[in-house]
């Protein structure tokens, strides 16, 4: 469960762990952070790379990374990673994969990160347009093994316009709760897709609304327990509030 840095959680009475998102990746490379609690131990380090060129060597980064896990008694890293990797991040991400291994650490990568880190586990995005979310993990589980599958659960709320192709608008909680209470348009489930949506008509243009809710986040969640999936990242700052809603049943 991705956290911002510091904050604290009801996850941990539910099963899950934290990921702190405290840490990012920066120019020469070497790591950046926010100060953390001073007695905050457990759990997973999250770094992003946003702004980072791709520029230097990474190995000083990476023993920085490595050492830090160490002090707070991590038991792995999480490379959220956006984009295709760049310069040395490939090769930042193949040094943690083995580090991390000999450690026996979990490393999780997102997918374009693969061919660098075989022993890692690869983030799939539950987030999806057409096909079905059960299609996908099989897919990927047949690529790198169902035990390297892990789900990256987004909570989507994306205007489209159709026909539907790559990523939409994001959209605001207040903004998709105002479109519905104006339009009240007739919202459906789609099981393949695990998310809620409806269209509507702006002008000449057909818009396409994707959206999630704590009903969907756990068909997601189901989706991939059922395939015996071992692992998911869940977006802590959108579910804290629907803690019970999406695992009250399973507590403890």
């Amino acid at each position: 469960m991705a956290l911002p840095a510091g904050r604290e959680t009801q996850g941990r009475s539910y099963g899950l762990t934290p990921a702190h998102m405290a840490y990012r990746v920066g120019a020469g490379p070497k790591l950046l952070g926010i100060r953390l609690p001073q007695g905050l131990r457990g759990g997973l380090m999250q770094v992003d790379c946003a702004g980072f060129d791709g520029g230097g060597d990474p190995v000083g980064c990476c023993r920085q990374i490595l050492g830090e896990c160490r002090r707070r008694f991590f038991r792995g890293v999480v490379c959220d990673f956006e984009g295709m990797p760049a310069g040395c991040l490939g090769k930042l991400v193949e040094i943690l994969d083995r580090n991390c291994a000999a450690q026996g650490w979990s490393l999780y990568v997102p997918e374009c990160y693969a061919c660098y880190a075989p022993k890692a586990r690869v983030l799939i995005p539950s987030a999806l347009t057409h096909g079905t979310l059960e299609r996908r993990l099989r897919a990927a589980a047949d690529r790198y093994g169902l035990p390297r599958t892990a789900l990256a659960v987004e909570w989507v709320r994306e205007d489209f316009l159709l026909p539907a192709k790559g990523r939409g608008e994001p959209m605001s909680r207040e903004k998709l709760e105002g479109l519905i209470h104006r339009l009240e348009p007739a919202v459906f489930f789609d099981r393949g897709l695990c998310a809620h949506y409806f269209t509507y008509m702006k002008g000449p243009q057909a818009h396409f609304v994707l959206f999630d809710t704590p009903r969907s986040i756990r068909e997601k969640l189901s989706a991939a327990q059922r395939l015996g999936v071992p692992a998911a990242l869940l977006p802590g700052p959108e579910i804290e509030e629907h803690l019970e809603e999406i695992f009250g049943e399973n507590r403890g």
